[in-house]
């Protein structure tokens, strides 16, 4: 267990926010590309002291670099992404621990804490639930009695799943869980729901819009013990073979938390199954839906035994991560800039374990080494730089919504422009006025809560991982050490200069 020691608290060191400078410099999903099978160390840099000051913005910002060393973000990842960290689930222990890990290393490396009280940590509460097990998924009907279903590899938990036993029920089919009487939709009319297992579709019928967080599985779930339903089997993806990955851990703010219901997500494959008897597939009621533009609902012949096991806690306390560099120009140092990465990942589900490697440790890991180089550099840029990792993004950006509203020192929100810059446009630096504003997709990542606060934004976005983001498969074995490296050196230049701008 890593412990923090705070540094003493003084408020004249903390700065104004109304007075932050033109950019929220957020790394979204982390940073990787395909590894190499012949990547190799790249040499280290001698560090040399430096008594006067170089001239030009890119050699001040040039003499950090040495301190951003390869291997030690490539053993921070493998740490971070261990099994000692339990995926990194916002209001768990191993989220807990990985946050204390990160205040250490900006505490070590000497940077002011950006905390409450001396403290690298804001605290804050979220609703949180630790999928524990046990887990179960058996169907059976008229001509088969199917063995259980693998848990990890033919379906999962939801995130709030409830805690619940549901043996040899009944299964209807209701579309999309969904009943609203001013669209005159009702995805339960004509079926006997009562202590039956409901089968449906996440999101919301194609072609419709509008339902907001009546689409979330929290809602949907609400509306399903209104009608007695004992269990929910969700599909996420009907044209999908494989399982689809945990999305997120969100499950919405409308409606109640059903401790005692299970809600599974399952592979389509599994949905055909349960179909059994009927002339449809997953797909073919999808599609049905979508073309008639109404709902229907189907009550089947095979039967469902599940069950799940969850420790649901109503208000956990979680923490972001933020510390300062102070700027070395007193006419400038009480604007700055802000960057930041989630720390959070998808946590573990009755012992598997989502390690987040791609996703997003790589990009927490990169925060920490550009904060220590800036801290630990002979020279420093004009303005400040406040570094934060935040906790909740997998719960929909809870931690970015909640520094952007309770900022350091308990200023106001600025209002500025939006800007929101692909990596690929950033090698060297650049104008930030000369770029077109492109909002950000609403949830996309923790740069939206700035983006909504009209701050202007650049955000650093990998593809990385296909098809392994939010499995167990997302391991710190697929990341690109010498791309990454490289990746980090052009950020943090950028990062500078633009701190450091007249």
């Amino acid at each position: 267990m890593i412990s923090c020691r705070p540094f003493e608290y003084i408020s004249s060191r903390f700065l104004t926010w109304s007075r932050i400078c033109l950019l929220a410099l957020l790394l979204g999903a982390g940073f990787t590309v395909p590894r190499t099978a012949d990547s190799q160390e790249p040499r280290a840099t001698a560090v040399t002291e430096h008594t006067e000051q170089p001239s030009s913005s890119i050699m001040r910002a040039a003499l950090g670099l040495p301190f951003i060393e390869r291997e030690a973000m490539r053993q921070a990842i493998y740490e971070l992404a261990s099994p000692e960290f339990a995926g990194r689930l916002t209001g768990a222990d191993g989220y807990a621990l990985a946050a204390r890990y990160a205040a250490e290393r900006f505490r070590a490396a000497g940077l002011v804490p950006g905390g409450p009280e001396g403290s690298f940590l804001q605290p804050f509460t979220v609703e949180a639930n630790e999928v524990t097990g046990p887990m179960e998924l058996r169907i059976e009907h008229d001509e088969w009695s199917g063995a259980p279903y693998r848990f990890g590899r033919d379906y999962v938990a939801r995130g709030f799943t409830g805690t619940g036993r549901v043996d040899n029920a009944g299964v209807v089919f209701v579309g999309y869980g969904l009943v609203d009487a001013e669209r005159g939709w009702n995805d339960y009319a004509g079926v006997n729901a009562q202590g039956k297992v409901a089968l449906m579709f996440m999101g919301t019928p194609p072609g419709t819009s509008g339902w907001g967080e009546k689409s979330r599985p929290r809602f949907k779930a609400s509306v399903a013990a209104e009608r007695g339903v004992a269990g929910i089997l969700f599909i996420d993806d009907p044209g999908a073979t494989a399982l689809s990955p945990i999305v997120s851990v969100y499950h919405g703010q409308e409606g109640e938390h059903q401790e005692q219901m299970p809600l599974l997500s399952i592979r389509n494959t599994i949905a055909d199954d349960l179909l059994h008897g009927t002339s449809h597939t997953a797909v073919s009621l999808r599609r049905r839906i979508a073309d008639t533009g109404s709902p229907f609902p189907l009550e089947l012949t095979t039967r469902v035994t599940m069950e799940a096991g969850a420790q649901y806690t109503a208000a956990a306390t979680t923490w972001n991560v933020v510390g300062w560099v102070e700027g070395s120009d007193p006419s400038v140092s009480d604007e700055y800039v802000i960057v930041g990465g989630h720390l959070d990942h998808v946590g573990q589900q009755a012992g598997v374990v989502y390690p987040g490697a791609q996703d997003n440790a790589s990009g927490s890991v990169m925060i920490m080494a550009m904060a220590e180089a800036m801290a630990r550099s002979p020279f420093k840029p004009r303005r400040s730089v406040c570094f934060v990792l935040f906790a909740g993004e997998e719960l929909f950006l809870l931690g970015s919504e909640y520094f952007a509203s309770h900022p350091p020192g308990g200023a106001s929100t600025p209002i500025f422009q939006q800007f929101v810059v692909a990596a690929d446009r950033l090698y060297g630096g650049f104008d930030l006025e000369s770029q077109e504003p492109t909002p950000a997709r609403p949830g996309a990542s923790d740069h939206s809560a700035f983006v909504n606060a009209g701050v202007p934004t650049v955000y650093f976005h990998s593809s990385g991982a296909p098809g392994r983001a939010h499995t167990a498969a997302d391991v710190p074995q697929n990341i690109d050490y010498d791309a990454f490296y490289r990746t980090t050196l052009v950020v943090y230049l950028t990062l500078f200069q633009m701190a450091d701008q007249q």
